[in-house]
């Protein structure tokens, strides 16, 4: 019965980190300058400061030019996801640079 009990609170602990585990917090630039390959102009300027910025570990100041780009890019459906999840976690890296 004692090994029951010592064993539930480590299975309830590994059940519970396995969320943390899984999680990709890598931001691959190469898939996001693959999918807005066709953008041009202006936006395509942003986009490449936000994609050196990213490369060069410098998050905070991603964020301005990834908004830029999102509000001024007409967007498919797979391109609007990727560019929500490479803002998501540039924000979160970000916050942890500060």
């Amino acid at each position: 019965m004692k090994q029951r009990l010592t064993f539930l609170p480590l299975l309830v602990g590994m059940v519970c980190l396995l969320p943390l585990a899984c999680s990709n917090k890598n931001i691959d630039t190469t898939k996001v300058r693959a999918a807005f390959a066709s953008v041009t102009g202006a936006s395509k300027q942003q986009l490449d400061e936000a994609l050196a910025d990213i490369d060069a570990s410098n998050y905070v100041a991603a964020v301005a030019p990834l908004r830029k780009v999102a509000y001024s890019v007409k967007m498919d459906v797979t391109q609007r996801k990727l560019l929500e999840d490479t803002m998501a976690k540039v924000k979160a890296k970000a916050a942890a640079q500060k």
